[in-house]
């Protein structure tokens, strides 16, 4: 069987297939109360304090390797210390005088360590670690907009507009998106897909029946008025009848055309697109660029840097299809790029490259001709062959996606 189709992860034609410190210390009338630790193990309280200390109703289940070492000062009570299944957590607590550290929550925390020392008559109330690991507090004031915080203690890092660029023609840019869409899928994560493509809408060609996929029209400026205008609803959608929320969207993935960098600059420098996004979707934005070997892909890369600037995280897809990765010279050994990657993760965000790997001609151009996804490419029985080739090609992608999956708004692999 010979089929002869022209598509974008094989061809580099224009306009082809266009496819989200408390230590050790002796003082007085400290109180460590309702301190409960969930999930860990090896507790030790190394606390040295004065005589005369009632430590009562103390609960231990499940517990493995706990000390308590706690003499304390006067008068001083730890009770209803309860512990259920911990694990190596640590409170080496020293405090001023009158100091309460009350009512600390610890849930499936790992290595934890709160190491602060607070001045007089402060109270380190209701801190709750959920699910956190390696996690220190070294001051009892809290450092906002502290850039390694994990996404759960920022769910908002888990909420992304993704978009998928590659402003030359037949780069591979929808191969991309449709094999995101099939990470997706494969991992159970709720996302909404909308293709702008219009002339060759690839994600509605083979998505449409097995996720939410929607066509989006910004051809022309009244379309981008309604596409902002719309963005929030899509996100925080609201039923016209009941004036109830509706479950919300906290993942987009958006395929653009080819030559969409002018009508993205407008989005952005004239419409305010990104503060929209940021502010009135709560969600951050992650731009993929896909590229090819030549030196135009890179001087689209910095032109989009231009109007972008350190707001988004980028992705930058070298697509094997084109050559193998040291062949990717021109983006190599770009000073300028260099220069970019280091002002973007001089911020909070990100700035990394991966791969997408090659897929052959005749398996690629099966799925066109059929229509079928990569997993249907995997159940078909026709040819062992595709069967073969999908496999590997989705195991390489799922690989490159997974170290990021978090500027791709997966929390999970779930083959983890």
């Amino acid at each position: 069987m010979t089929i002869e189709i022209a598509n974008d992860n094989n061809q580099n034609t224009g306009n082809d297939l266009a496819e989200k410190p408390f230590s050790n210390t002796q003082l007085n009338n400290i109180a460590l109360n309702n301190a409960i630790e969930e999930n860990t193990s090896n507790t030790e309280f190394d606390s040295p304090a004065p005589d005369n200390i009632a430590p009562n109703n103390v609960t231990q289940e499940n517990t493995s390797n706990t000390e308590f070492d706690s003499p304390a000062p006067d008068n001083i009570a730890p009770n209803n210390v309860t512990q259920e299944n911990t694990s190596n957590t640590k409170f080496d607590s020293l405090a001023p005088d009158n100091i309460a550290l009350n009512n600390v929550i610890e849930q499936n925390t790992s290595n934890t360590e709160f190491d602060s020392l607070a001045p007089d008559n402060i109270a380190l109330n209701n801190a709750i670690e959920e699910n956190t690991s390696n996690t220190q507090s070294n001051n009892p004031v809290s450092k906002k907009n502290n850039k390694n915080n994990n996404n759960k203690n920022n769910p908002q890092q888990l909420r992304r507009l993704v978009m998928v660029t590659g402003d030359k023609g037949g780069v591979g840019k929808s191969t991309f998106a449709r094999g995101l869409a099939q990470i997706y899928i494969d991992n159970a994560v709720k996302f909404v897909g909308l293709d702008a493509d219009n002339s060759n809408p690839h994600l509605i060609r083979f998505y449409e029946k097995a996720a939410n996929i929607q066509r989006l029209d910004i051809s022309n400026s009244d379309k981008l008025d309604e596409f902002v205008d719309n963005l929030k609803e899509l996100v925080y959608p609201k039923s016209k009848e009941s004036g109830k929320n509706q479950e919300e969207k906290s993942l987009i993935l958006l395929e653009t055309p080819s030559q969409f960098l002018p009508t993205l600059k407008i989005l952005i420098s004239e419409m305010g697109f990104l503060d929209v996004v940021n502010n009135k979707c709560k969600m951050r934005v992650t731009i993929v660029i896909v590229i090819s070997t030549i030196i135009d892909c890179i001087n689209q890369l910095l032109e989009l840097y231009s109007f972008c600037g350190d707001r988004v995280d980028y992705v930058i897809v070298k697509n094997l299809f084109y050559g193998e990765t040291e062949q990717f010279t021109f983006y190599d050994s770009s000073k300028e790029i260099k220069g970019i990657e280091q002002q973007v993760k001089a911020t909070r965000h990100d700035f990394t490259s991966i791969t997408m790997p090659k897929l052959a001609k005749k398996s690629y151009d099966y799925l066109d001709v059929k229509n079928l996804t990569f997993r249907q490419g995997l159940e078909q029985d026709e040819y062992p062959s595709v069967f073969g080739r999908v496999l590997s090609w989705l195991n390489n992608f799922k690989g490159q996606i997974k170290p990021k999956k978090d500027l791709f708004g997966i929390e999970k692999i779930l083959s983890e």
